[in-house]
């Protein structure tokens, strides 16, 4: 069948699939990040630049607050009914309500219905965004190979990258194809259909998955789980605890790195706008190459191993890599890359939650997981001031170890399964 283990153990379709998704999300939520400006103006009420701008981002976080929701109803869905109907909702999902973005009315044509619209999308990306993981990558990863669990985590995170390169090119050439006055009327419109574009590549090859063997042999035993968030919460509850705390530490970097670094080169360290923009850009393709690397090398040297290995790197490199940002633009693009991909751990983040949880309850196990590290992780954004005060270089290098060290604690408390049968986790749960 055609969602069977395929060429070299790695379901290609499904993991290539997964990674389009993974680019949608970033690619909208960047998106709207680069066009704050024009959203706040279109879609709020006419006020100052600065309160226009907080309504934007008081938007954008109330996506990231919606994403545990769409992890816990999609995560039941993927254990209950299937992973291949959650995958082909959510990647949907998610484009149409990006792409329905760009053709919202405005303020000023019908009032504050443009700003509840505007809001309602918003809250609908982040669902469908939150239910990704528990569908599309989770197919990939049950239905390959243990052997190649690594590289296929690894190439379905990487579209983290690939999606805010896209958002970057996506911008710059509207901007550039209309002229800037165009462009902030309506040509900022077109950019959301790009997310659509590749949301439909997406759901193509998907078209092509079926459901992992190991979750259909489970649904035709009859052993679905009636209610696998309960069963989550009252019998994974210890491994999740540790997940979260260990996923946490990595998201911190993450958010303090191509999360914080636009503001922190740009205010900060008083970079020009273009050369942050474009080295961003190019940093986020070297990131996405390290993240598929991290993960193949934690299938040699075990998940456990690979988040010590990478931490303890992440520590010492911290400060050398932090104060050769603003020397040469070369130096600012490979300097951002690495800080950027959390020197590999987020290639491997999951494939060990895969191997951790049980297929009864994996998917509800993983969403809630996934989405709930990433709303703690933002504590990163929201202490950057304090950091900062122990001095721009030192302070945004401390602010980094710390996520460094909470993720180290984590690992050394959470069990190493590299490589597991999935069926034997069945077995022994």
């Amino acid at each position: 069948m055609v969602g069977q283990v395929t060429t070299e153990g790695i379901n290609a379709r499904a993991m290539i699939g997964g990674m389009l998704g993974w680019m949608v999300d970033v690619f909208d939520l960047t998106l709207v990040l680069f066009i704050a400006s024009v959203l706040g103006t279109y879609f709020f009420p006419p006020t100052n630049l600065t309160a226009r701008l907080l309504f934007v981002f008081a938007s954008y976080s109330l996506t990231l607050l919606a994403r545990p929701l769409g992890g816990i109803i999609f995560g039941h869905v993927a254990d209950r009914v299937g992973r291949r109907l959650t995958m082909m909702i959510t990647l949907l999902g998610l484009g149409v309500s990006s792409a329905l973005t760009g053709a919202l009315p405005t303020y000023q044509q019908i009032g504050l219905m443009a700003t509840a619209l505007f809001v309602l999308l918003r809250l609908l990306v982040g669902i469908f965004v939150g239910g990704e993981v528990s569908g599309s990558h989770l197919v990939a990863i049950e239905s390959s190979s243990p052997r190649y669990r690594g590289l296929v985590s690894g190439v379905i995170e990487s579209g983290y990258y690939w999606g805010y390169a896209l958002a970057a090119f996506t911008f710059a050439s509207l901007r550039d194809y209309f002229g800037t006055k165009t462009f902030v009327a309506y040509g900022w419109r077109y950019a959301f259909l790009v997310g659509l574009a590749v949301a439909v590549i997406g759901i193509l090859l998907r078209l092509a998955v079926d459901e992992p063997s190991i979750y259909r042999e489970l649904r035709n035993a009859g052993k679905v789980s009636r209610a696998p968030v309960i069963e989550f919460f009252r019998r994974g509850y210890r491994d999740a605890l540790i997940a979260l705390l260990l996923l946490a530490g990595i998201f911190w970097v993450a958010y303090a790195t191509l999360g914080f670094l636009p503001t922190y080169l740009e205010t900060f360290l008083r970079m020009p706008l273009s050369t942050v923009f474009w080295g961003l850009t190019y940093a986020s393709l070297i990131g996405g190459i390290i993240t598929i690397v991290g993960g193949v090398l934690s299938d040699v040297t075990k998940r456990k191993y690979a988040f010590l290995y990478y931490s303890l790197l992440g520590i010492i490199l911290a400060y050398p890599l932090a104060a050769v940002l603003r020397i040469s633009f070369a130096l600012l693009v490979v300097s951002a890359g690495i800080l950027s991909s959390v020197i590999g751990t987020g290639g491997v983040m999951l494939a060990y939650l895969a191997e951790l949880f049980p297929t009864r309850y994996r998917g509800s196990a993983i969403g809630f997981i996934w989405n709930m590290a990433s709303i703690g992780a933002t504590a990163a954004l929201l202490t950057a001031p304090f950091w900062l005060r122990l001095g721009l270089i030192i302070g945004y290098s401390v602010m980094l170890i710390v996520g460094f060290i909470i993720a180290i604690i984590g690992v050394a408390i959470t069990r190493d399964n590299t490589g597991i049968e999935l069926r034997k986790l069945d077995e022994s749960a």
